[in-house]
């Protein structure tokens, strides 16, 4: 994954969390909306930790 890519992650991951944010913060939030945000940031941040495990093991050896 490229540097390029992880930082456009980070910044989905962020705007996902306004959403969420966003969403809780209404008079009745959609359970189904907040699931769903849930879930995609957690593929992000899954993406994003297996692209930081490989930049930590390359930059060791």
């Amino acid at each position: 994954m490229s540097i390029v890519l992880a930082r456009r992650l980070r910044g989905l991951h962020t705007l996902l969390e306004m959403a969420l944010k966003d969403e809780r913060a209404r008079p009745r939030p959609d359970d189904r909306t907040v699931a769903g945000i849930k879930k995609k940031k957690l593929v992000i941040k899954d993406r994003l930790a297996g692209f930081d495990g490989r930049q930590t093991s390359s930059a060791s050896h």
